[in-house]
């Protein structure tokens, strides 16, 4: 997901009475950036999670923890890792630069446990977490991921732990061939995965492709043409290009932090009614996937 959708859909569910974890896995950390959250290096993002998962494995198999840093992993809680942001609705597990080592250690740290859960690292992190807030009684309602933009460890590991799957593209050629060449990769990676690992299922309640900046009067003919190649992945909304969104944008925040008398009355409608579209498409998935966890646990 893009950081600027995943925090503009993050803010419209804290205005429509949700409370969300943003959790940043983009080493860039433009969504840590936008939402005004910052790691002061690896331990303030997600690394120690992934980290202390592998520490745990490691006990579980017998075997001693002999490094420092999985030591200093394992005696720091999930729950450590989230930080507040401006927006009381909304904590984050923001990113930095040191987030992207995480792409060469997992691997290591799987050639010295084979029997390490990998792909299960976040998840099962992110879990324990959300189990100490509602324990404390602060509990979410919602948790949006943002992915670096390849498809590595810290992907795979938050497609594992996801219900729904939101992918971002631009009404263009390229936005499209590349789209679909990411899928095709999913396909191959999850088959390959899963007949390595026969417990392991990549499954989610939907996947949805959300054309973004989108220009009506320039790429109609080349959105038509992506909703036709994608069928039942395309999300029924498009989000316009607009002013008020760049602007917003351009002063280093999401369209619903902007003040409307910065702009045009239309154009501000404009731009908040596409993200409020959205996100009404969004929420309505989020509600479905609710209903299924409902009537599992009801079956139980």
């Amino acid at each position: 997901m893009g950081d600027t959708v995943a925090a503009h859909l993050a803010q419209a569910a804290a205005l429509d009475g949700l409370r969300v974890l943003l959790v940043d896995l983009d080493s860039q950390g433009s969504l840590s950036a936008l939402m005004g959250g910052r790691a002061e290096d690896a331990w303030g993002t997600a690394w120690p999670i992934l980290a202390r998962d592998h520490a745990l494995a490691l006990e579980a198999a017998g075997l001693p923890l002999d490094d420092e840093g999985l030591l200093r992993a394992r005696a720091k809680p999930p729950v450590q890792a989230i930080a507040a942001t401006r927006w009381p609705a909304i904590d984050l597990i923001p990113a930095q630069l040191d987030l992207y080592w995480a792409e060469f250690q997992i691997p290591v740290w799987r050639m010295a446990l084979h029997e390490w859960a990998q792909w299960d690292a976040l998840s099962a992190g992110l879990a324990e977490a959300l189990a100490a807030k509602a324990e404390a009684g602060d509990a979410y309602d919602l948790v949006i991921v943002d992915t670096p933009p390849a498809l590595g460890y810290l992907t795979l590991n938050a497609l594992a732990a996801a219900d729904l799957l939101l992918a971002p593209l631009g009404a263009s050629f390229l936005d499209f061939d590349s789209t679909g060449r990411f899928f095709d990769m999913l396909h191959a990676a999850f088959a390959s995965i899963e007949a390595a690992e026969p417990g392991l299922r990549f499954e989610w309640d939907a996947a949805r492709c959300l054309i973004t900046r989108y220009d009506p009067a320039q790429q109609a003919e080349m959105a038509a043409l992506i909703d036709r190649g994608f069928g039942d992945l395309m999300a029924r909304c498009r989000l316009d290009q607009t002013a008020a969104a760049g602007q917003a944008g351009e002063q280093g925040r999401a369209l619903y932090e902007a003040d409307p008398r910065d702009f045009n009355p239309a154009t501000y409608a404009r731009g908040r009614a596409a993200f409020d579209a959205v996100w009404a498409e969004m929420r309505a998935l989020v509600e479905a996937a609710w209903a299924r966890d409902l009537a599992q646990a009801q079956e139980v």
